[in-house]
């Protein structure tokens, strides 16, 4: 039986966003960011009987600074003064509050990595403008033809 030869795809180059670019409900981000600070780990006991692992830490670039939710695995990599690059993210709205997440898809490592695609970590950090710092409601709109 001879092998079929599917076509070879080329591969997209991935696009980074900044943290000014993000708002809520939104994915697929790729953000190359700074660890600013990070908060205590929070255990919390789900219902099969495992235990999950939750930490908030503020990430920030040039533009601004987001909270960044991290889970298990995850929190081990967040130290202060690290520059780490997340793929894949969403920037979900958790109890009014922008919070970045990466996906079960996504990925997070330390800056530098092997990708030839990463940009340059960022010069400068700006904490002034917290993306997570504004507050979101949920309106229901009304349609016109009512």
């Amino acid at each position: 039986m001879a092998a079929a030869t599917e076509p070879t795809r080329t591969l997209r180059r991935a696009t980074y966003a900044k943290v000014q670019d993000l708002t809520p409900g939104s994915h697929g981000h790729n953000l190359v960011l700074q660890v600013v600070s990070v908060a205590p780990v929070v255990e919390k006991k789900r219902y099969d009987g495992t235990v999950s692992r939750i930490a908030e830490a503020v990430l920030a670039d040039e533009t601004g600074c987001v909270t960044f939710t991290a889970r298990n695995d995850q929190i081990d990599v967040l130290k202060e003064g690290l520059v780490l690059v997340l793929r894949n993210t969403n920037a979900d709205i958790f109890n009014g509050f922008m919070r970045l997440n990466v996906t079960q898809w996504g990925k997070l490592s330390v800056h530098p990595d092997t990708v030839a695609s990463t940009p340059a970590p960022p010069l400068s950090i700006n904490t002034k403008n917290n993306v997570s710092a504004v507050e979101y409601e949920l309106v229901t709109v009304n349609d016109a033809d009512e």
